[in-house]
């Protein structure tokens, strides 16, 4: 069903606001996003994009050109003497997803929607001082003291997200009690193939490294709040160092190859789910609705769903109430299972007693294919079908 003539208001341009706008665009609603910060630059990290995800972007007709920035995920999850615990198995996950597991910069991935938009899509250096919610249509207010209307209001604005404060209230952001290391730095020439890819679960943390198109690696590591609240290092790099230095056999060279400038340290927050996102004129996508630690690698993956799944519903239903009556009924129980989940991922990834890392890592090597799979069902989801046309 066409949309020609509705316009829609996406306050936020990260990848959950971009993709939001590229699929209503290509139901033919008029769209504009607006993004405090008047820079397009993104976060110096990588992401992990699984089939569900890369379905979402092939239904928004980026496929081929997101391979062209992507590469695939190597490795699994490794214990400290770099043996494999849970190992990916690619030619499976293609074989049953039709799509592999792949790794993205996300300044790459940004661009990418980015450039696929209409020209004067994204307005920039436009900060939201308030939102007005209203029946038929909602309004932001600019701290210029400009104001829009539009028939939709989207929040992709993020884990502080103003529309979202406004739209549905809710509990404030829940630490995992977690500090996360990042930093892309280049690839150790032929150094890099005795790297231990993937992640490595030691004790009380984990630390991940992923290959990045133009000869670069993406590495994380997590450590405790408290941890990194007491240390007395100088440096992120070299509290990293200090941390996982001595892990398996290629790490300590990794960190130590990357600027000290690279190296971010962030806190991580999910929220608890809220049963509703939408009002009738207004809804939210991305870290906006659902923020969710990164221990299952879906953060990215579930806003490009939202997107497609938003615009899918209000194509499908006559008036926008209706369109976010299915596109609440259709998400928040998807993404309140994986919120939930990645949290038990992360406490199952961190176990800090040595009796209990080794009972998983045992239970983990014997799980049987079948129940392997159902589980990765669970997240990925089923396909994605096309975009209806416009």
């Amino acid at each position: 069903m066409a949309t020609s003539g509705r316009s829609a208001i996406i306050v936020g341009a990260g990848i959950g606001g971009l993709a939001t706008a590229l699929a209503l665009q290509s139901t033919g609603w008029k769209v504009h996003v607006i993004e405090r910060s008047g820079s397009a630059a993104a976060p110096g990290n990588g992401l992990s994009i699984w089939p569900n995800g890369t379905a979402a972007l092939e239904r928004l007709g980026l496929r081929e050109a997101f391979d062209r920035i992507s590469l695939p995920v190597r490795g699994g999850a490794l214990d400290l003497d770099g043996r494999p615990i849970l190992e990916l198995d690619q030619p499976e996950v293609l074989d049953r997803y039709g799509r592999s597991v792949r790794t993205v910069h996300r300044a790459d991935l940004t661009a990418l929607l980015a450039g696929a938009l209409a020209v004067n899509t994204v307005h920039r250096g436009l900060a939201v001082a308030r939102f007005e919610p209203d029946a038929r249509t909602s309004t932001v207010v600019l701290e210029n003291r400009g104001q829009q209307s539009a028939d939709l209001v989207v929040g992709a604005d993020g884990l502080y997200s103003l529309v979202r404060r406004t739209l549905i209230g809710g509990s404030a952001p829940r630490s995992a009690g977690i500090t996360a290391f990042r930093a892309v730095c280049p690839a150790p020439g032929p150094d890099a193939a005795a790297l231990p890819w993937g992640e490595t679960w030691g004790p009380g943390a984990v630390f991940g490294i992923s290959p990045l198109k133009g000869n670069r690696i993406y590495w994380y590591g997590t450590i405790s709040n408290a941890e990194f609240r007491s240390s007395s290092l100088p440096t992120l790099k070299a509290m990293a160092l200090d941390r996982f230095g001595h892990w398996n056999h290629g790490i300590a060279q990794l960190i130590g190859r990357t600027p000290e400038e690279a190296v971010m340290a962030h806190e991580l927050f999910d929220r608890k789910p809220e049963p509703v996102w939408s009002g009738r004129s207004a809804t939210l996508v991305g870290d906006a609705a659902h923020p969710m630690l990164p221990f299952l690698g879906q953060g990215a993956c579930q806003a490009l769903e939202d997107a497609v799944a938003l615009a899918d519903a209000l194509a499908a239903h006559g008036s926008v109430q209706e369109g976010l009556l299915a596109y609440d009924a259709e998400r928040v129980p998807r993404t309140a299972r994986i919120v939930n989940r990645s949290r038990m991922v992360g406490r199952l990834a961190q176990l800090e007693r040595p009796g209990l890392r080794k009972a998983r890592n045992t239970a983990l090597r014997i799980l049987p294919r079948k129940l392997r799979l159902k589980q990765l069902d669970s997240v990925l989801g089923p396909a994605v079908p096309s975009l209806p046309a416009s």
